[in-house]
């Protein structure tokens, strides 16, 4: 299995966390409007968090 390098790594992370970051902002959006989501608020990110350190376990840990 292929490993990450830092700034695949960081790239990756950062994404994702843009990525939740407006969904979740979509669905506090439809709620303010009485509007329901199929997703609760915090779903993503918690989905997130647990994606975020799969991708640090598959990170090349750099030499020092």
């Amino acid at each position: 299995m292929k490993k990450f390098n830092q700034m695949e790594s960081n790239l990756l992370v950062d994404s994702l966390k843009y990525y939740v970051a407006n969904l979740e902002s979509e669905i506090k959006r439809m709620e303010e409007n009485n509007k329901r989501s199929i997703f609760a608020p915090g779903f993503y990110t918690m989905i997130s968090n647990e994606l975020i350190d799969k991708v640090k376990e598959m990170t090349k840990k750099q030499k020092v």
